[in-house]
């Protein structure tokens, strides 16, 4: 038998009934905004359709409304002794430094500003040639990478 949905709140504003129901997701119950898309695109009909619906299923809404309860007191937070966080997104590369002076204020070069300065002036559009250098901001030396 279907799950049903029980209203527990309802919201004005469309970004707050987010903020909730990602986190009563993050506590992991299941539950869904109801006129959500009526009320992201035309604001002014959230009182003619009364509000945002947050929606939860029949067996959480006990639980539901005592986080509800706790957020709105404000001891609302996370225990992260008991959850378990997500690694990160990407590791950060080791930051490269000049060889010359030690500096880390460097960037990339990746194309030769010489052949591209006279290929727009003889060709009347620029030809970029590809070459990656790295050039120190500090004491401007110039130099290649080898991999």
């Amino acid at each position: 038998m279907a799950e049903r949905f029980v209203t527990i709140a309802t919201f004005n504003d469309l970004t707050e009934a987010h903020i909730l129901k990602g986190r009563l997701e993050a506590e992991g119950i299941l539950c869904f905004l109801g006129d959500e898309h009526i009320v992201g695109v035309q604001p002014f009909y959230s009182v003619a359709v009364g509000g945002v619906k947050l929606k939860v299923t029949e067996a959480d809404v006990m639980e539901a409304k005592a986080i509800l309860a706790r957020i709105q007191e404000g001891s609302g937070h996370f225990d992260y002794d008991t959850i378990e966080m997500a690694p990160p997104m990407q590791e950060h590369t080791a930051q490269l430094t000049c060889p010359a002076c030690g500096s880390d204020h460097v960037a990339v070069e990746k194309y030769n500003k010489s052949v591209f300065s006279i290929s727009y002036l003889l060709l009347g559009f620029p030809v970029p040639f590809m070459s990656r250098k790295y050039k120190c901001y500090d004491c401007g030396h110039l130099w290649k990478v080898k991999k």
